[in-house]
């Protein structure tokens, strides 16, 4: 089947009649966002699978602003096909009537269909039953993908079984080994009957017949879980998988994180043995004194002085005070012995005459200064003058030298800084002991500061080349640890399982034989007979749907790998594997990319774009050699991770293959950054098509007024 041309009348932003006359190989349509591109797609989609319903959203609003009210005009996606040399057009449609300014009511929706014949005779049909049929919805349902996600439809369990099934031999079988299955069936309770009939076994079969129903249901319990433990162990698998990619820069993350605790405690440490409170514990209060001692050394060295003046003055003044006490003493005794005056001596005055004329009146002689006389009278002379002073009764007046001690303070103090100078003395060296050690500390801190902004780079290295945040690192190595004991356990746990599957299975068996035995002795060797062939006949029909549906399968395989190959060229050196597995009793069938001989379960978008498209090539492939026909595949901007470079060796590559694709992408166009128009960057120019359309909107336009939304179809 062969799209050859796709028109589309007043739908949304294509106005009026667009067409697109389209190719049998590789058509490619260019859209910016936003100007028509995906409702290219969404056209398409609508005319395959499109509802009638809210049918009003779909009408161009620049045509329903154009038409008067109460006028109709008919919204419509078109597509003529060509098939076995036979043409068909399909039209979906609808009719809008303005009823108000931007408003209107649809009606007559339908979907016709004309046939036209090699002779060139049309003739109406319905078209839904020939879009059917030209065209199955189980293969439209895997022809047709918007954006990169909606490739993945082998997600489904049964998406890719089904598509194997529409296409392999094997459905063939279907009705045949479900028929021999009821015949079996049937067979079986007959043996059954006629055996029961046999009473001499009948206990034994009754209990033969038992254990085989605990037995199948054993088998069955064991199958759930020995199913579920796979599942398990795959999404664990999994799990890992993509852990694996982080774990190293989490492990190495978590290592460098330890490291920086480290640091930064150490620096707190560091940083709280600190003590710079210099100025409250020293300076204000001591660092003024750390020069005192020549002052203090001058003020002791005059206390000392001024003290030893005190003492000599003291003792002086002790001295005279002794004398005078003597002197005092002598008085008091010379007082008590008074001596009279010599007879004939009248007076002092006489006496004092005679020494300075230096004679002895009483006697008339010389009395020569020095001369023995002279200093008789000056001696008698004295001690009558000095018994002669008055008695002084007053008590002496016991004065101190001095009368306060205030040298004995100056002493003291000077002790007293004496002692305290040894502190002061103390508090340079105590400074300067903890400058050193605040400048060794701040040293370490400044070593381990650089150390930690080493560090800290290191782990901004590693986010940098993390496509997943610091937090998240973190979870993925505790998860990894988590699922690295869980994946052991699962997988103990499947070899218990499978091995209690043997043994319930080898226990079946046996017990299926005795059943036989008795079967065979007690039963009518007719219905035996009849059994057994049953019995290989329905086993005959599900081996050869199996073997078909396997067949298919290694095809398939062999075919998308072969795709996978082109596409992925010197990129990836894995493959494709495609397995059928029988999940409770349902069959499915799961695909996997292999690297290495292990499963790749978390492919990076572009490889898992690639194995998509490439199952998708090999079963277009594998349907032409089935019904001898290509289906159309319709992709909506399926390449986005690749980029320019890559969607263009994609291009070129699956241009080379043969059946009819159309895809939709906003690669290849860009903006000039001066006049901000689109233009197609010769990239383009190397990519192999057969048509090419540039979808764009018809200038000038304003987006947020969709009367003036109008795209341009223009040949490429």
């Amino acid at each position: 089947m062969i799209i050859r041309k796709i028109q589309i009348d007043n739908y949304l932003c294509y106005y009026d009649t667009n067409t697109f006359e389209l190719s049998e190989g590789l058509n490619i349509i260019l859209g910016e966002n936003g100007e028509g591109k995906t409702k290219f797609f969404e056209s398409v989609d609508w005319l395959f699978n499109g509802e009638n319903r809210e049918l009003d959203m779909l009408v161009s609003a620049k045509k329903l602003n154009e038409t008067e009210i109460g006028d109709s005009f008919r919204v419509r996606v078109s597509m003529t096909v060509e098939q076995y040399g036979e043409k068909s057009i399909i039209t979906k449609s609808f009719l809008a009537k303005k009823e108000k300014a931007n408003e209107c009511s649809t009606s007559s929706f339908m979907i016709e269909g004309i046939s036209e014949n090699s002779s060139g005779e049309r003739s109406q049909v319905d078209g839904q039953a020939l879009l059917d049929r030209i065209f199955p919805f189980q293969i439209r349902k895997y022809s047709m993908f918007k954006g990169e996600a909606e490739l993945n439809i082998f997600e489904s369990d049964s998406a890719l079984a089904n598509l194997i099934n529409l296409f392999s031999e094997a459905k063939h079988y279907d009705k045949y080994s479900e028929k021999g299955a009821f015949l079996r069936e049937k067979a079986e309770k007959a043996v059954e009957d006629s055996s029961k009939l046999d009473k001499k076994n009948e206990a034994l079969y009754k209990k033969l017949e038992g254990d085989i129903i605990y037995l199948e249901r054993e088998k069955a319990k064991y199958l759930v879980h020995l199913n579920s433990t796979e599942e398990e162990i795959r999404k664990i698998e999994g799990n890992l998988q993509l852990a694996e990619s982080h774990v190293s820069n989490a492990d190495a993350l978590e290592t460098l994180n330890r490291r920086i605790k480290d640091i930064e405690e150490k620096i707190s440490y560091l940083t709280g043995r600190i003590d710079e409170n210099y100025t409250t514990s020293l300076f204000d209060e001591n660092w003024i004194l750390v020069n005192f001692e020549s002052f203090h050394k001058e003020f002791a060295e005059k206390v000392s002085a001024h003290s030893k003046t005190r003492r000599e003055l003291q003792s002086e003044f002790d001295k005279q005070k002794g004398i005078k006490v003597g002197e005092k003493k002598a008085k008091a005794e010379l007082l008590n012995n008074a001596i009279p005056l010599p007879n004939n001596i009248p007076s002092k005055a006489i006496m004092e005459e005679m020494l300075d004329a230096e004679i002895c009146k009483v006697c008339n002689r010389e009395a020569k200064k020095g001369s023995e006389a002279y200093e008789f009278m000056m001696k008698r002379l004295k001690t009558y003058l000095e018994s002669q002073v008055t008695e002084d009764n007053e008590p002496d007046k016991d004065e101190p030298l001095f009368k306060y001690d205030y040298t004995n303070r100056l002493d003291n103090l000077s002790i007293s800084h004496e002692d305290n100078l040894k502190n002061l003395r103390l508090i340079r060296t105590i400074i300067k002991e903890l400058f050193e050690f605040n400048d060794d500390r701040k040293k370490d801190i400044e070593e381990l500061n650089e150390q930690l902004e080493k560090e800290k780079t290191e782990r901004e290295k590693i986010l940098g080349n993390s496509s997943i945040g610091a937090e998240k690192l973190s979870d993925v190595l505790k998860n990894y640890n988590a699922w690295q004991r869980d994946l052991k356990n699962r997988n103990q746990d499947q070899v218990d399982y499978t091995s209690k599957l043997k043994s319930l299975e080898s226990e079946l068996k046996a017990k299926k034989e005795e059943k036989d035995k008795i079967d065979t002795s007690s039963a009518n060797s007719f219905l035996i007979k009849t059994r057994n062939i049953l019995r290989d006949i329905e086993t005959i029909f599900i081996d050869t749907k199996e073997n078909k549906f396997e067949e298919f399968i290694e095809k398939l395989q062999t075919k998308s790998n072969r795709f996978l190959e082109i596409i992925n060229i010197d990129s990836f050196t894995g493959e494709i594997s495609i397995y059928k597995k029988n999940r409770l009793g349902k069959t499915t069938v799961e695909v996997q990319l292999m690297q290495n001989g292990r499963p790749l379960y978390k492919p990076n978008e572009s490889l898992e774009t690639s194995m998509y498209i490439s199952i998708l090539f090999a079963i277009s492939e594998l349907a032409y050699e089935t019904k001898n026909e290509y289906y159309p595949l319709i992709f909506d901007a399926p390449t986005s991770s690749f980029g320019d470079y890559k969607t263009a060796q994609f291009l070129n590559l699956i241009y080379e293959t043969k059946n009819q694709k159309i895809l939709v992408t906003k690669n290849f166009l860009d903006r000039d950054k001066a006049t901000k128009k689109l233009f197609i960057k010769k990239d383009f120019e190397s990519v192999k098509r057969d048509k090419a359309f540039w979808v764009k909107l018809e200038e000038p336009f304003n987006k947020n007024d969709l009367t003036t939304i109008n795209t341009q179809v223009i040949n490429l």
